[in-house]
């Protein structure tokens, strides 16, 4: 008997050594264990902190105790009660359940399974929109098409170049909230063709580098004026390589019929009124 309550003591005194977490560091006494390091190790799975080069595992110490002193500066500072914290976080909140309920609806959808025959079919008809190619564009955003020619207008009276023109019509006259609030002149940066409207994208890449369009391009956000900065040689997508787009095309159209569905059926059931 004397032997068994040994060796559950000594199971005991195991479980809780296991439980223990390691500690690498302590900050006014707080320590910093393992748990510190695991949004680390989440983001690189394969990576096991004790075998980095001693260089390196300072070096991330070092970042996560500023990141302790300053968050207990800031909860010192009581700045997790202010009306900006507790804002931010609500809001947050919010956009965190929301995702949560989409990722539960999204695992009711019946996502297709096309035959082979249909994705060549589909391929075979859109060929147009398979094609690899990246460009560096601006734009101007407006809202109405008499405001887009009145721009465009302005830009054809420049002589030489036109960017610097743009640029400033941009920052003065775009409704595109990044570009209105970065006033960076509608820069786009790079991006693939695949990745704008597909209106937006043809005008982009009908362009010739160093030019804008002459006439408003219109697309569900309202009318915009694009000037191409480069764009690189277009290349046609194999079948092969196209196949799985066409999937991932199909099933995020299936997710958003299914989210429009199941948003029309609880705008049914529920009492709404706009106040005009």
């Amino acid at each position: 008997m004397r032997k068994v309550i040994v060796s559950l003591a000594l199971v005991g005194v195991l479980g809780v050594a296991a439980l223990e977490a390691k500690t690498y560091a302590t900050v006014n006494g707080s320590p910093i264990t393992e748990k510190d390091l695991e949004p680390l190790t989440q983001a690189n799975p394969n990576m096991d902190f004790d075998k980095l080069p001693e260089q390196e595992r300072e070096m991330i110490l070092n970042e996560i105790i500023n990141q302790k002193l300053a968050l207990d500066a800031a909860k010192a500072q009581k700045l997790d009660t202010t009306k900006e914290y507790t804002s931010a976080l609500e809001a947050f909140k919010k956009e965190l359940l929301l995702r949560a309920w989409q990722q539960q609806q999204m695992q009711n959808v019946q996502m297709p399974n096309p035959s082979e025959e249909q994705l060549k079919q589909i391929y075979e008809q859109n060929k147009d929109n398979f094609i690899d190619q990246s460009g560096k564009a601006r734009h101007i955003l407006v809202a109405t098409e008499e405001e887009a020619k009145a721009i465009i207008s302005e830009l054809n009276k420049v002589r030489g170049r036109v960017e610097p023109k743009f640029i400033d019509l941009a920052n003065q006259k775009t409704i595109d909230p990044a570009s209105k609030q970065q006033q960076n002149g509608g820069d786009l940066g790079n991006f693939h063709r695949a990745a704008m409207m597909p209106e937006f994208s043809k005008a982009a890449f009908d362009l010739k580098p160093g030019t804008y369009t002459k006439t408003p391009v219109q697309t569900q956000f309202g009318y915009h004026i694009i000037y191409l900065e480069s764009k690189t040689e277009p290349k046609t997508i194999s079948y092969e390589q196209a196949k799985q787009m066409i999937i991932q095309n199909m099933q995020m159209q299936a997710v958003r019929q299914a989210m429009g569905e199941k948003i029309q059926e609880l705008r049914q059931k529920a009492k709404i009124q706009i106040n005009k």
